[in-house]
């Protein structure tokens, strides 16, 4: 999102979309708790990274869950496109336990292979920075 600075110059911000789901945090520890779940070494049943997950269905009934935070906020012309990377373990600096995987597209415009890429390289930074389970990157771009 743009914003104006003090001395009128106009800036990017960044506005977060969503929030850590790990078990370590409070209230996701006890939600995978109250299911029957346990975290161990800061993973659920000391395997799963993640304490929210599209797939890993064999966690579901240890209180792992696919519901999303949802933040809203207005966008005005100013605003260009919104990219958003979240793994639990972003800013882990541990050594990569798996490669990320690319898939091919052979029809893209220039314009989607720059986002493809702006995509790549923020799952290959999760990967290099730790991420050991899912790396998800989602780049929304918004015309006005």
């Amino acid at each position: 999102m743009e914003a104006a600075a003090a001395d009128g110059q106009k800036k990017l911000a960044a506005l977060a979309l969503s929030r850590e789901h790990n078990p370590t945090i409070y209230e996701e520890r006890m939600r995978i708790q109250r299911a029957g779940g346990t975290v161990r070494d800061g993973r659920v049943l000391g395997i799963l990274e993640v304490s929210r997950s599209i797939g890993d269905g064999q966690y579901k009934r240890c209180g792992v869950i696919s519901t999303p935070d949802v933040k809203r906020c207005q966008l005005t012309a100013n605003d260009r496109q919104e990219q958003s990377s979240r793994h639990s373990h972003l800013t882990n600096p541990r050594q990569p336990e798996t490669e990320a995987s690319v898939e091919q597209k052979d029809d893209l415009t220039e314009e989607e292979l720059r986002f493809e890429a702006a995509c790549q390289q923020l799952a290959s930074e999760a990967v290099r920075r730790g991420c050991a389970d899912n790396v998800t990157v989602i780049l929304v771009s918004v015309c006005h």
